[in-house]
């Protein structure tokens, strides 16, 4: 194995397989563990923050299958999408299983889409990784703390009526509150869906863009 493996590129943190990551989902509302950079990266890009993504279920697992082709079915996250059939996801390093084809006929079967992901579905946004994963820490540390219903009435009541903007328009019209209590409350809103948000390097960036979920 090389002395820097290539989950490293994800979140420039790793120089090896194994990381262990205990993170905050507020869309499962629960701590999960992570065992890997990879999973990491897949968690934050195609889960917590897709507004594709209503709920899963991290669970490295099986299904048990009735079928010619397969006697099971591994996956990393059970995912239920604002569209179509529930997704099992497999995670791997590069390309496809050799049987890909029949493990996706076969989850067809039992009314599942099935989905491998490999580096190179992660690589191209992981300058996203590192923003979005401070973006978890941040409502990690604010999941215990109390947001006034005023607050969350102006903030709601802004973005669907602005339906779309910059961060700063957004922190400006509700200057009256605290501005850690009003970021908060928009990475809520990003994260449950009510949101979608385009940024650079610095999601808190003054610059970072959104609009309402339709």
């Amino acid at each position: 194995m090389s002395a820097k493996s290539r989950t490293a590129y994800f979140t420039k943190r790793g120089y090896h397989f194994g990381n262990l990551w205990s993170v905050y989902s507020l869309k499962t509302n629960q701590v999960i563990q992570l065992g890997s950079d990879r999973q990491l990266a897949h968690w934050l890009l195609y889960l917590e923050f897709s507004p594709s993504v209503v709920n899963f279920r991290f669970d490295t697992s099986s299904k048990t299958l009735a079928s010619n082709m397969l006697s099971k079915l591994d996956y990393h996250f059970e995912v239920m999408p604002v569209e179509g059939m529930p997704e099992l996801h497999y995670l791997r390093t590069v390309g496809h299983s050799i049987n890909y084809i029949e493990k996706v006929q076969s989850a067809a079967l039992i009314k599942y889409k099935y989905i491998e992901f490999n580096d190179e579905d992660w690589l191209p946004q992981k300058e996203k990784i590192l923003p979005l994963l401070k973006v978890s820490n941040f409502l990690n540390g604010g999941r215990h703390v109390y947001i006034s219903p005023q607050l969350n009435e102006d903030a709601v009541g802004y973005v669907v009526k602005a339906r779309k903007g910059a961060l700063g328009g957004y922190l400006s019209s509700l200057c009256a509150f605290d501005s850690n209590l009003c970021l908060l409350v928009f990475c809520r809103m990003y994260s449950e869906r009510k949101i979608n948000v385009d940024f650079e390097s610095n999601f808190f960036s003054r610059n970072t863009l959104w609009w309402i979920n339709e």
